[in-house]
């Protein structure tokens, strides 16, 4: 399961690999400068994510050096492929979850009433 800031670090990946065709070439530099919401991710940080995602197969990644600066060619697997459908069914799991909360809770709340007029 990923964090927010592998998350984060991942919807970009997954938009700008789906511009160019699956494949995209960053560094930590440029990955850093596009999530200016996340202002707290260091290059080291970057770094460490993308080692993440490549360990729980959702990209593959080609270390290329370019005026000595790390530049990463990023590749979507299969996983990575299927990072929007996955996000899209974890908020329909949240979604039923609290749906099913909420009418379980008025369904208590029905029977406590029910319960309590035959009682008293």
């Amino acid at each position: 399961m990923l964090n927010r800031k592998e998350k984060a670090v991942m919807q970009l990946l997954f938009d700008t690999c789906n511009a160019g065709n699956g494949k995209c070439l960053l560094s930590a530099k440029d990955i850093s400068m596009q999530l200016c919401n996340n202002k707290d991710l260091t290059e080291f940080e970057i770094e460490k994510i993308i080692e993440n995602l490549v360990l729980d197969k959702y990209i593959d990644v080609i270390y290329s050096d370019k005026k000595g600066q790390t530049v990463y060619l990023i590749s979507l697997s299969e996983n990575g492929k299927a990072f929007a459908r996955e996000k899209h069914n974890k908020k329909v799991t949240a979604s039923m979850l609290i749906i099913r909360t909420v009418l379980l809770a008025t369904l208590s709340f029905v029977i406590g009433l029910i319960l309590k007029a035959i009682f008293t």
